[in-house]
Formats: C-alpha cells, structure tokens, sequence
C-alpha cells in the first residue's frame, strides 16, 4: 500500500498543503490499537502515538484520529492533526458523545444474514447511521443459502428499509461477483452489522485469503460471537479498499441527520399532508396516514422515524420540538373553542 492506492488525491494534498508546516507527511489511519494507530503512507506501516496537543484539544471520541481517517504525521512519528475528513460513521458513545466508527467511507455495507430473524428496526437504524454521515447504502444479505427464497426476502428488505440490497452465499460462492463489482478500486467500503452476520468471512473471501478471524454462531440462539475486535482497512487486489468493524447490536444515533434520508417514503408521504404542520396524530388530509390507509406504507416506519429522531436530538433540540408541539397543540384547541 501507499498514499495512491490508500486513495491520496489532489484535494488531500491541499489539505496537508494548508497546514503550512514542511515537516508533515501524510498517511492513513488503517487501525486503532488501545492508543495507539497503524498508519500507512508512502513508507513502511508504522505504529504511532497521536500528540498531546491533538488529545487535549479532543471534545468527543470523535475528533480523535479513527480508522480510515488522513492525518499528518510530524517526523513521521506522532499525529499532529487529523486532515478534513469528507465522510463519517458515528455513533454515540455511553455518554451520548460522538465516537467514530470509520471516516472516509464512500460506502457503508450494512450486513445482515438471511438465517436470523430479520430486524428491519436495526436495518433502518444502520441506514440513518450511514446517510447521516453522508455515506451511501448497500444492505448486503448473507447466508442466502439459508433461505427459503433469498431474492424475495432481500427483495422485501429493500422495499421496506428504501435502501438498495444484493443477496450473497458466501458458502455457495453465489452473489459474490455482484459484491465485487460495487467496490469500487480507489474507493473505501465499510462493513457494519451485527455480530455473526459474517462480516470477517466476506473480507477473507475478498481478500483471497484467511486474514480475519471466523467463529461460528451459536447454535442456541442463532447470535453471533465477536470476532473482529478492532476496526481495520484492508486493501483487495483491484485497489478496492474495505473496513472490516467489530458486530454491533443497537448503535446509538449521536445525531438526527439522516434519518429523513433513510425514511424517504415517509417524507415523501408527509409532503402531501393538507397542512404544512401536520404532526400525522389524525389530522384531517394526513397524508401519512393516507399511505398507510393506502397499503402504500407500513404502519409502524412513522414511529421508527420518529424514535431515532428523537435518539439522535440533543436535549437543546428536544425542548425546541416539545415548545413547538405544545404551542401548535393551543393553537388548535382555541381554534377548536372558536368554532363552538
């Protein structure tokens, strides 16, 4: 690997160049080690410290360097800055602070296995993560020869979550190719799901080779077993690159954006409400409610909406949305009087 296969480029380089300091160099994040990042550039991998000054300034888990991120290495020792990232996976940490996943991700494969029952909740949940952070979606479901019909359960995956979905036998070697033509060379994938979806066995089918560890699930309860226990870029022989990251089961949202991308259908259903401050609570002329009366949506993707809104709210931002509700809600109720 180097800077151009790690996906150095012209806008990267400006970044580095803006710092005004000869003695940066560049490299890329490729794993977070308790601390400690294995960085990669034009020379050998390295395992580096970040500054002091870089972890003083920190305010959340995610300012700090994260997998897949460009920094500037001073002496080619230490990180001294973390370059403009275009891309971000996030989530909240336990104290609602912002932790990052992976950064510069073109596209979040958002994993899922045909064996386990299907939890569109979590789907749509890793779908808000990733377009809130401005990232495309492919929802990849594996062990399709498991199913009973695999297309048309990946079929009613993508219909119900909005995002484009494939259907892969990692076993039966089936759907691969089509996961290979979606990674692009230059270009960065991050693998995301639950534990014991297999997400580490398609990085060793990509790879070529038996680079990340495997368990089996457990037969009990059909739940996966941690295997992955750091995030970590990989590059395939094409120049594809792919971020292979721990399972996780119910990521926290640490912010509302993109959860109105993951429910189109539902905005797309709410712009043709009679009023423009329609709250979809029984209003007369509710186009949410029309869809579903309609078959057009189901009944429970307007809560689902509105749970991660709510997750992904600062508390400023939820008393903002309570004064709102309340004050439309007296505006009715004197309307109401008026017309008695």
């Amino acid at each position: 690997m180097n800077l151009t296969t790690l996906g150095w480029d012209g806008g990267r380089a400006q970044a580095l160049a803006d710092l005004e300091d000869a003695t940066l160099v560049p490299a890329r994040v490729l794993a977070v080690h308790r601390g400690r990042y294995a960085v990669c550039g034009d020379g050998p991998a390295a395992l580096v410290p970040a500054a002091g000054a870089l972890e003083a300034a920190a305010r959340a888990p995610a300012d700090l360097p994260a997998t897949g991120d460009w920094v500037a290495l001073r002496g080619g020792e230490v990180i001294r800055h973390v370059l403009p990232r275009r891309t971000l996976l996030a989530r909240a940490d336990d104290d609602g602070r912002e932790e990052a996943l992976a950064a510069n991700v073109d596209l979040c494969l958002v994993t899922t296995s045909l064996d386990m029952d299907l939890n569109l909740r979590r789907l749509e949940r890793f779908v808000a993560l990733a377009r809130g952070g401005g990232i495309e979606v492919l929802i990849v479901c594996t062990k399709g020869d498991l199913a009973r019909d695999p297309i048309a359960e990946a079929a009613a995956v993508s219909a119900a979550t909005g995002a484009e979905t494939i259907v892969l036998s990692a076993r039966d070697g089936w759907g691969v190719s089509a996961l290979r033509a979606r990674l692009a060379p230059g270009r960065t994938h991050a693998l995301v799901g639950m534990s014991g979806v297999g997400k580490s066995t398609l990085v060793n089918l990509l790879l070529g080779e038996e680079r990340q560890r495997t368990l089996e699930v457990r037969e009990s309860d059909a739940r996966g077993r941690h295997a992955t226990t750091h995030r970590e870029l990989f590059a395939l022989e094409d120049g594809a690159l792919v971020i292979d990251t721990p399972g996780l089961r119910l990521p926290r949202m640490a912010t509302a954006a993109g959860v109105q991308d993951a429910f189109a259908d539902v905005a797309a259903a709410a712009s043709r409400c009679r009023f423009a401050d329609c709250s979809h609570g029984g209003e007369p002329g509710c186009g949410v409610a029309a869809a579903v009366a309609a078959g057009e949506l189901a009944p429970d993707r307007l809560g689902a909406m509105r749970k991660l809104e709510r997750e992904g709210m600062s508390a400023a931002e939820r008393r903002a949305r309570s004064r709102a509700f309340h004050k439309r809600h007296r505006k009715e109720i004197r309307a109401r009087t008026r017309h008695r």
